[in-house]
């Protein structure tokens, strides 16, 4: 006799995000481009992702589950070009299953700094499709000081964040580390 598994919503919306969003395989990182080739790399959307060989999906149902109030966890002292805010629409382009009930969604979106620059962010949800945690992973600006911040995401779930701050002919680098847990949060690690 043959057996059938009832489908729920949950699951149709699962196998849909599976379907139009590559999944990511661990090591995934994304090395910031930082010599000058073009300022259309810079402000173009399309041609950043293309540069770093990552598709956006168009599926209006994940990229309208994007929060677009993500705070950095970087203080304005260390990193005012984090702050600035969102511009226009944020496209999914990677999965993360972090455990049975918590998926991670990579969006791409463009910011306004002095120009408008690309940027990467990684949110976790629920089974219901609830936001649960945000994160910047890779961005970059430019205005009369410059930086920019990039990450490697391994096999245990780890993202280590570069942090790089230039201004007046002085150069910063931090590095944090973020767990993310198996209830989607991420968890400063050093």
């Amino acid at each position: 006799m043959k057996s059938t598994i009832p489908i729920s919503r949950n699951n149709i919306e699962d196998e849909k995000i599976d379907e139009d969003t590559k999944k990511v395989l661990e090591p995934f990182c994304l090395k910031i481009d930082t010599l000058p080739k073009s300022n259309y790399y810079e402000t173009n959307l399309d041609t950043f992702l293309f540069r770093h060989n990552i598709a956006k999906t168009n599926d209006l149902n994940l990229n309208g589950k994007f929060h677009k109030k993500t705070e950095d966890f970087v203080s304005d002292k260390q990193a005012n070009f984090m702050h600035y805010p969102f511009n226009g629409n944020a496209f999914a382009v990677k999965k993360l299953k972090v455990s049975n009930t918590v998926n991670a969604v990579f969006y791409a979106y463009l910011f306004n700094s002095e120009i408008i620059q690309p940027r990467i962010e990684i949110q976790t949800f629920n089974n219901r499709q609830i936001n649960i945690d945000n994160l910047i992973i890779a961005s970059k600006f430019s205005s009369e000081c410059s930086g920019f911040r990039d990450f490697c995401i391994d096999k245990h779930k780890i993202i280590t964040l570069n942090n790089y701050y230039y201004c007046d002919g002085i150069e910063y680098k931090n590095i944090y580390k973020y767990k993310i847990d198996d209830n989607g949060k991420f968890v400063l690690t050093y």
